[in-house]
């Protein structure tokens, strides 16, 4: 074979080498989960399910899940990557583990809003923030009786001090 056609050839199997590629390897692909009992308690580093979606699926008890829901998780997901030094995946499980402890004292919250606000206290900062340190400072103020917004209000407050520190 001449030069240029091991050329042309190499760089047509180029093109479809890229073709093929993911385009989004940030996000990882949302395996199918037909029952609550089938979702990991937990996601780990090996398990191949989109943090967002595995959310909604918890929290509608399997699939199928609501478009609508896990796209809203992947935008606060999303959000909270901007703010926190976790990965998506241990943001997903931090708001799973902040939702439930939450529900254990009769204060249902949604994951999304959770890691939304905290974002917001994090943001107040100037840098990047530990999202299980917040969400523990947070469901300890609940605890005491603090409500929501007096409880996000507090948090603002603390953690902002971090930047006039500087």
């Amino acid at each position: 074979m001449s030069a240029p056609r091991l050329a042309a050839l190499c760089a047509t199997l180029a093109a479809l080498l890229c073709a093929c590629k993911d385009t989004n390897p940030q996000q990882p692909p949302a395996v199918e989960v037909k029952r609550k009992d089938e979702l990991p308690k937990w996601l780990t580093p090996i398990d191949r399910v989109d943090p967002a979606y595995w959310l909604a699926a918890r929290k509608s008890g399997g699939a199928p899940v609501d478009e609508g829901r896990a796209e809203r998780l992947r935008a606060a997901l999303e959000v909270g990557a901007a703010h926190f030094l976790e990965s998506p995946r241990m943001l997903a499980n931090r708001a799973a583990q902040l939702a439930d402890m939450m529900a254990e004292i009769g204060a249902a919250e949604d994951e999304a809003e959770s890691i939304e606000s905290l974002a917001r206290v994090a943001a107040a900062t100037g840098s990047k923030q530990t999202f299980g340190d917040l969400c523990q400072h947070y469901f300890n103020l609940r605890k005491q009786g603090a409500t929501r917004d007096a409880a996000l209000a507090d948090l603002r407050e603390r953690y902002s001090a971090q930047n006039r520190g500087q």
